[in-house]
């Protein structure tokens, strides 16, 4: 069956409606770039392959963001992880450098590309100003990667940061999503949006998921067991063993403080828990929520404006989540590593 959103196959996603594209780019300034790394088939020799894996660049507005950095906030979820600039934007509630997805063990390649690209752009770091606090989250791709071999090089994020533009965004098994597995089917890369009026304005709430968590019992979708029922159903050999993690990364142009955005990323648990994940053991689990309206806005919004936006959070993590399990497809990795995609005929049929 085509590989479409679960909203286009007609399942509820929420009360609120979504933007243009229903994904992140539909904040406005928001830009997105992948890198796929694809490459090799058969046994695993360390350092050369099978390859799949690569790397997702986010950029919440097109300047430089080292100079015009953005209110941010963030929550652990699971901490079992090895991100990077999770204690800055903790401290300061700023973000100022873009965003990047990749492997577990091409995080330290990846902020050296990163760097590079802040570096060309800003002279005057390290002379009379201070160095930027890069952001790189990671997901554990080694099913079906060589992560040993670190793939994803310096260049590929300065070329995914190059790449990075408006929607609509390629989802499922693409950047960062290309080795991911989620409740032991194929995940990856998954986007939703949602309108939110406040104020007699209308602004755009946006998340992106990287997916790599739980087992196949765990799944729900819109409340419906479907993961329990697949698994009775002795498809048991289709499965794949997930080494774990989800990376939630939101935007938004509603003027709103670190302190807000923070309280928005603690809801994405929430939104978590409608997909059926429990943060289980070994499973690095973080929410950021930036607003790029930057740091000269008007008055924030009042805490008694936050219930549409809190809805909006929970409503757009569980659609993002769900729509990587949807857009993705299978893949055959190292040593033969199958990753079934959602066979959603079934699914929709089993959902009547």
């Amino acid at each position: 069956m085509e590989r479409r959103s679960a909203r286009s196959c007609g399942l509820w996603m929420g009360e609120l409606a979504p933007g243009l594209h229903n994904d992140i780019t539909d904040v406005p300034g928001v830009l997105v770039g992948h890198v796929s790394l694809i490459k090799g088939y058969g046994p695993l020799i360390p350092g050369v392959g099978p390859v799949r894996t690569g790397i997702t660049a986010i950029r919440p507005h097109p300047g430089n963001m080292y100079r015009e950095p953005c209110r941010a906030g963030i929550h652990v979820i699971n901490g079992f992880g090895k991100s990077l600039g999770v204690p800055y934007i903790q401290e300061t509630g700023l973000l100022n450098s873009p965003i990047f997805l990749t492997n577990t063990l091409s995080v330290y390649d990846a902020a050296q590309g990163m760097l590079t690209y802040l570096l060309q752009e800003n002279p005057e770091i390290g002379h009379d100003a201070r160095t930027p606090n890069l952001v790189v989250f990671e997901c554990d791709d080694s099913y079906l990667n060589d992560i040993r071999g670190r793939h994803v090089k310096p260049w590929d994020g300065i070329l995914a940061l190059n790449r990075a533009a408006a929607g609509p965004l390629a989802q499922g098994c693409v950047g960062a999503g290309v080795g991911m597995c989620l409740f032991q089917l194929k995940g990856g890369i998954g986007s939703a949006s949602r309108i939110v009026p406040s104020q007699g304005k209308d602004y755009r709430v946006g998340m992106l998921a990287l997916t790599n968590f739980g087992h196949l019992e765990d799944m729900l979708i819109n409340g419906v067991p479907i993961g329990l029922m697949m698994k009775r159903a002795n498809q048991q050999e289709m499965l794949c063993q997930v080494p774990g993690s989800l990376i939630l990364v939101g935007m938004t142009d509603a003027p709103l403080s670190c302190r807000q955005l923070h309280m928005l990323a603690a809801r994405a648990p929430m939104g978590l828990g409608r997909t059926g994940g429990i943060s289980r053991m070994g499973s690095g689990e973080f929410c950021l929520m930036v607003s790029n309206t930057g740091l000269e806005f008007e008055a924030p919004l009042s805490d008694w404006e936050l219930d549409p936006f809190f809805k909006a959070v929970v409503e757009i993590t569980a659609e993002s989540i769900w729509n990587s399990l949807f857009y993705a497809t299978s893949m055959v990795g190292r040593d033969e590593h199958l990753c079934q995609a959602l066979p959603i005929a079934e699914v929709l049929s089993w959902m009547g």
